[in-house]
């Protein structure tokens, strides 16, 4: 399996499709793969990865910031093979507030 990178403005980039993604379906919370985020946005499949390799990087290292919008609820994983093919991805308050 190939690994995809982000940089800092791919990740603001990613952050903005999943927000939009919650926002428009109206949910606070929700349990969504890449792929569905990417299919949302009639994005292509690389696209898909891109959205992967974020909430992966978000996932292991456990990050809450504002700055994103959001947030990936759990642990981080043991192993590769424990990274969730859903993720529970909540909007912070200052996103909650656009609904």
């Amino acid at each position: 399996m190939i690994q995809i990178r982000t940089d800092s403005s791919r990740r603001y980039e990613c952050a903005h499709l999943i927000c939009a993604y919650l926002l428009a379906n109206k949910k606070i919370r929700a349990a969504v793969t890449s792929r569905e985020i990417a299919r949302f946005h009639h994005l292509s499949r690389k696209s898909s990865q891109s959205i992967s390799a974020m909430l992966n990087f978000l996932y292991t290292n456990q990050i809450r910031e504002s700055r994103f919008g959001f947030y990936i609820m759990g642990t981080a994983p043991f192993r590769k093979c424990d990274y969730p093919h859903r993720y529970t991805i909540e909007l912070i308050d200052e996103a909650r507030g656009l609904l």
